[in-house]
């Protein structure tokens, strides 16, 4: 005989085979149409307020409730990338710990969980004991349920004692694909409930070309976060509910990268930081980070105050990204090569808008200059010179004018310099100084440049070109998405 279903039983099941979204109203109309009996207001009160802290359910903006099974099935194929380190490299051991979030199961801990080779073959598992200083970083953010608490006491040194977790051995994958330290692991889910998860190996620099897209999901990600974190009831759940319904709610395009990796993800916050549960294991709030030992970039407005005298005054005024000694070395190259179209070298520096002018005045006082400037250049054009030279000045007007053509792309895809890597804000930062200072010695052609000068930039040019043309290759193949 069928147990007898009860008011919870109901509740239970309602939850369970949800599948949308819905508000704890849809969930009170619900529950009086099956159960067609008078419900005490107290009764539907306790029932709606469980909503919040149930496994399966997830609380969002407006009082809706996101059941975990349909935020994973759009997720699901995203895989999360672990990148490891060298205890784990010299070890040959994974351990998982909180890099699983959020596709760890609260109802299964972390010894209960299923690791396959590509092929299908279980990944063997054994229990460790290892240096509780060593261990502890793997799980800082873990709720309780996947939390070590097996310890090992050394009486003789409490500071010797040992945590016993559970260790995959991945020996066969490192030497199998020669994977060293900063390369990765790709976990995919392919069970949830079950805890199932599929190993593959992937290298550095797979991910690195992919550094933008990353950052830009990521960008994404706080902007949601800090809307739904605007709840004090999502605030309260852990890391893994806060991500994953994050994760959910980023369109397809975002979604675009090979992997998801939490650690990467808070180290880029700015406006959120993790705290502790009262429970145990970390959660999301607003607050601040501070990045004392990185240099910070900001783009400051260009306002012209509407500045009529030299050129280098204009230029200053109207904040663009080259100074007079690099325009007239760009003019050069630009006239004397039939590489170039003038005005479509012009549409480059200034903008082709014809917005970038304070005023008429200004605009006629810049023409004037350079009616000088150009005559000036073509009597010097007719002077011969040394190939040597004016190759080096041709392939460094290149090299800058692809700088300012990039800058011009990121300002249409509405992309600051904020929001770009660190170590990309470096390379940019690197190749402009080389621009500037190989430009401003190269700008007067009745001036021999200095023999050590042409040695020395021809040397450099050889390690800045590779630089600027993987520049070229991560903002443009990388920024599409924007």
């Amino acid at each position: 005989m069928p147990a007898k279903l009860t008011l919870n039983k109901l509740a239970e099941n309602l939850i369970l085979k949800s599948s949308t979204s819905f508000s704890s109203d849809d969930f009170e109309k619900k529950i009086l149409e099956i159960w067609r009996q008078e419900i005490p207001i107290s009764t539907l009160n306790r029932l709606k307020k469980k909503l919040s802290t149930h496994n399966y359910l997830i609380e969002t903006i407006g009082n809706d409730f996101l059941p975990i099974p349909v935020a994973l099935q759009k997720i699901k194929n995203l895989p999360l990338s672990i990148r490891l380190n060298s205890f784990e490299i010299n070890k040959k051991v994974f351990f998982p710990g909180h890099r699983l979030i959020p596709f760890i199961s609260n109802k299964k801990q972390e010894s209960d969980l299923t690791f396959l080779y590509l092929e299908g073959k279980e990944i063997s598992k054994q229990k460790l004991p290892f240096l509780i200083e060593d261990i502890i970083p793997y799980y800082q953010y873990s709720s309780p349920v996947h939390f070590p608490d097996e310890i090992k006491l050394n009486n003789w040194a409490l500071a010797k004692s040992s945590l016993l977790v559970t260790g995959w051995d991945i020996t066969h994958i490192i030497h199998q694909n020669k994977l060293k330290e900063g390369d990765f692991l790709c976990i995919k889910l392919l069970d949830y409930e079950k805890g199932v998860f599929q190993m593959q190996p992937c290298y550095k620099s797979t991910m690195h070309l992919s550094r933008l897209k990353m950052r830009s999901l990521f960008i994404s990600m706080e902007a949601t976060l800090r809307k739904l974190c605007e709840i004090d009831s999502f605030c309260a759940v852990g890391l893994e509910k806060q991500i994953l319904c994050t994760l959910y709610h980023m369109g397809k395009n975002f979604l675009n990268v090979p992997a998801f990796s939490l650690v990467d993800f808070i180290e880029s916050l700015t406006e959120l930081e993790v705290v502790g549960c009262e429970e145990g294991g970390g959660r999301l709030v607003p607050g601040s980070r501070n990045h004392l030992n990185k240099p910070i970039y900001e783009e400051k407005p260009r306002i012209s105050k509407g500045e009529t005298g030299s050129l280098d005054k204009i230029f200053l005024d109207l904040k663009v990204a080259f100074t007079k000694d690099e325009f007239v070395s760009i003019l050069y190259t630009a006239i004397g090569s039939n590489g170039y179209k003038l005005e479509s070298v012009f549409n480059i520096l200034f903008g082709g808008e014809g917005k970038v002018f304070s005023n008429q005045n200004q605009h006629e006082s810049l023409y004037r200059h350079l009616r000088i400037l150009l005559k000036k250049i073509y009597s010097d054009l007719k002077q011969p010179e040394s190939k040597v030279t004016s190759a080096l000045r041709d392939q460094t007007v290149s090299i800058k004018l692809s700088l300012i053509e990039i800058l011009r792309f990121l300002e249409k895809n509405e992309v600051g310099l904020k929001d770009l890597p660190q170590d990309l804000l470096d390379k940019i930062h690197d190749l402009d100084h080389f621009c500037r200072e190989t430009l401003s010695r190269l700008a007067d052609r009745s001036v021999i440049p200095n023999l050590k000068f042409i040695h020395d930039a021809r040397l450099a040019m050889k390690i800045i070109l590779p630089h600027a043309a993987s520049l070229e290759e991560e903002i443009y193949s990388q920024l599409g998405f924007y």
